[in-house]
C-alpha cells in the first residue's frame, strides 16, 4: 500500500496568484508631440523557470533535481532620464512552486519518480521590490532595444512543509519507508541581483508591447529542507537557491488615445476640459451588450473533503489548494447579459483534518481533474458606464483518469490541556466515479488597463455533485471507543480564487 503525506500547518496563502518581476518598456514620443515623455507605467506578467537540488551527506540515493514554472505580476514605475537611459521602481506579487522527484534509479511505489508534474506540486506566495537601470537603443521608430540590470529585495515568508511516502504490507511486517522530506522557508528578506534585455514595439495606439529574458541571482536560498530515504539508508539536505532564468510579457501606458478623445470632444464649444475628460471615461468604460472577451486566468484552487459518516465528530471538512489554469470565453446576450463556456483543471486531496489537532493536517493526492463549464453571467454597470461587479452562475462537468483503492494509516499524538493523548487511524480509499459534476457561483471585478485589455480578479464555489472517491475510516484514543465506518468523499466541491488577463473583441 501507499501512502502519500503532505502535513501543511495553518498558512496564509495570500494570494499567491503570481511571481517575479517584470520591466518597463518606453517610447521617446509623447502623445503631445510638442513634449517628450518622460514617465511610464507598466505591467508584466511573468513565468520563471526555478530548479531545485540536493546535497546528499550519506547514502547512495538522493532527491533528484526539479524544475518548476513561476508565475507572477508585477508592476513598474519608470522615470527616462535621458534618451539612452532610463530607471525603473518595480513592485511584484507572485507564487514560487517547489517541487521533490525520486532518483530515476529508484521506483519502489510502481508509477515512476514523482515524473507527473502536478503530482506534487505545491506553491508558495511571495513579493519583491527592485530598482533597475536601463541602456536604451532606439532600432526603428517602432522598436526600442533595452539592456537592464539592477537588483531588489524578495520576501516568501515564513513557513514550513512536510511530506513522506512509505509502503505498508500487513500488521506484522514493518512499514518500508520510501522517503520523509522536509522544507523551510524562513521570515527573512532575501537581496538579489538582475541581469536582462528587452526587445519592444510601439502598437498603433502608441502604447508599448514588450517582450523580455532576464536572469535573477540570489545571495541567499529560497528554502533550505533535508530528507532521508530508504529507511533513513541516505539522507542530506533539499535546497533551492531562489535563482529564476525569467520571460516577460510586458505592456506599457502611454495614454495617446484618451488624450486625443480628450481633445476631439474639445471641439465642442460647448464643452471645457473637465467634461470632456468626464465624457471620455464614460465613453472608454462602454461595453457594448454583443461584446465577446477571452479570459486566460491562474491562481488557487482548493478542493474541499467533505465528512459523510462520523458519530464522534473527530473528522472535520477540510481541503488544500493547489494551481488552477482556467480558460474562459464569454460572449454578450443583452442587457449586460452574457453566456460563458470554460475549461480548467486541479489537483484534488484526499484530506485528513481532525478537530482536535488545530494546526495540523495530512493528505494523500487523490486525482487530477479536467473540468468543462458553461453559463452565465450578469454585469453590473452604472449610468455611468462603471463596471461595479460580474456574477456567474453555471454548471461543470469534468473527469479523472485516476482508478484502483489505497489503504494505510496513522498515528498522532501530543497534549491538550497539558493531558498527553495518542490517536491511532487506519483507512481504506477507493474512487467510485471518474466523472466529476457540480454546479457553480461566482463573482468577478474586471479592471481595464488600457483600449480592449483588462486585468480580472475572481471568486468561484463549485458544489459537487457526483461521489468520485471515498475514504473509509477506523480510529481509537482519546478516550474514544474503537469506532468503524467513519467515512469521507471527494465530490467535485471547491473554491478558487483567480487572477488573470481579459482581453475584448467585437461590438462597438
Amino acid at each position: 500500500m501507499i501512502k502519500l503525506e503532505k502535513r501543511m500547518p495553518q498558512m496564509n496563502l495570500g494570494f499567491l496568484l503570481l511571481l517575479l518581476h517584470f520591466t518597463a518598456s518606453s517610447q521617446t514620443s509623447a502623445p503631445d508631440s510638442t513634449q517628450e515623455l518622460k514617465n511610464l507605467y507598466s505591467f508584466s506578467l511573468v513565468n520563471g523557470l526555478n530548479q531545485s537540488h540536493s546535497e546528499p551527506i550519506y547514502g547512495d540515493l538522493q532527491m533528484a533535481k526539479a524544475t518548476s514554472v513561476t508565475h507572477g505580476f508585477n508592476f513598474h514605475y519608470t522615470r527616462i532620464l535621458h534618451p539612452a537611459i532610463d530607471l525603473s521602481a518595480g513592485l511584484g506579487f507572485g507564487a514560487l512552486p517547489f517541487r521533490y522527484k525520486l532518483p530515476e534509479n529508484y521506483n519502489p511505489i510502481g508509477y515512476g519518480p514523482f515524473m507527473n508534474y502536478f503530482n506534487n506540486l505545491n506553491y508558495k506566495g511571495f513579493w519583491r521590490v527592485e530598482l533597475l537601470a536601463s541602456y536604451r537603443k532606439q532600432l526603428t521608430d517602432e522598436r526600442l532595444l533595452r539592456a537592464q540590470v539592477g537588483g531588489g529585495f524578495v520576501h516568501y515568508g515564513a513557513y514550513s512543509y512536510g511530506s513522506q511516502s512509505y509502503i505498508s504490507y500487513d500488521t506484522i511486517q514493518p512499514d518500508e519507508q520510501i522517503y520523509d522530506l522536509d522544507i523551510l522557508f524562513n521570515n527573512r528578506i532575501k537581496p538579489f541581483v538582475s541581469f536582462g534585455g528587452e526587445l519592444s514595439k510601439t502598437l498603433k495606439n502608441r502604447d508599448v508591447l514588450g517582450f523580455k529574458l532576464s536572469y535573477d541571482y540570489a545571495f541567499n536560498t529560497a528554502f533550505e529542507g533535508s530528507y532521508v530515504m530508504k529507511n533513513q539508508t541516505s539522507a542530506g539536505k533539499y535546497i533551492n537557491n531562489g535563482h529564476f532564468l525569467n520571460f516577460h510579457l510586458t505592456y506599457t501606458l502611454t495614454r495617446a488615445k484618451h488624450i486625443q478623445t480628450i481633445k476631439a470632444l474639445q471641439l465642442d464649444p460647448n464643452m471645457d476640459r473637465k467634461g470632456a475628460r468626464k465624457a471620455a471615461r464614460k465613453q472608454k468604460r462602454y461595453i457594448d451588450p454583443s461584446s465577446k472577451f477571452i479570459n486566460v486566468s491562474g491562481g488557487a484552487g482548493i478542493g474541499l473533503t467533505r465528512v459523510i459518516k462520523d458519530p464522534n465528530s473527530i473528522f472535520i471538512n477540510y481541503g488544500f489548494g493547489s494551481f488552477l489554469p482556467r480558460l474562459t470565453f464569454e460572449k454578450g446576450l443583452k442587457n449586460q447579459f452574457f453566456y460563458e463556456f470554460g475549461f480548467h483543471s486541479q489537483l484534488f486531496w484526499d484530506v485528513q483534518k481532525f478537530s482536535f489537532d488545530k494546526y495540523g493536517a495530512s493528505g494523500n493526492s487523490a486525482f487530477y481533474a479536467y473540468q468543462f463549464s458553461g453559463g452565465g453571467l450578469y454585469r453590473l454597470i452604472l449610468p455611468n458606464n462603471y463596471n461595479v461587479i460580474n456574477v456567474h452562475a453555471g454548471m461543470s462537468l469534468g473527469f479523472h483518469l485516476e482508478n484502483g483503492s489505497g489503504y494505510g494509516g496513522g498515528v498522532i499524538s501530543g497534549e491538550i490541556n497539558g493531558v498527553p493523548y495518542q490517536f491511532s487511524y487506519t483507512y481504506t480509499s477507493e474512487i467510485h466515479s471518474n466523472i466529476l459534476s457540480s454546479v457553480y457561483l461566482g463573482l468577478s471585478k474586471d479592471f481595464r488597463i488600457v483600449n480592449n485589455l483588462y486585468l480580472s480578479l475572481s471568486y468561484r464555489q463549485q458544489f459537487g455533485l457526483i461521489k468520485a472517491a471515498q475514504t473509509t475510516y477506523a480510529y481509537s484514543g482519546l478516550n474514544i471507543p474503537y469506532t468503524e465506518g467513519v467515512q469521507t468523499k471527494i465530490n467535485g466541491t471547491s473554491k478558487d480564487f483567480q487572477l488573470g488577463f481579459k482581453v475584448k473583441f467585437g461590438g462597438e
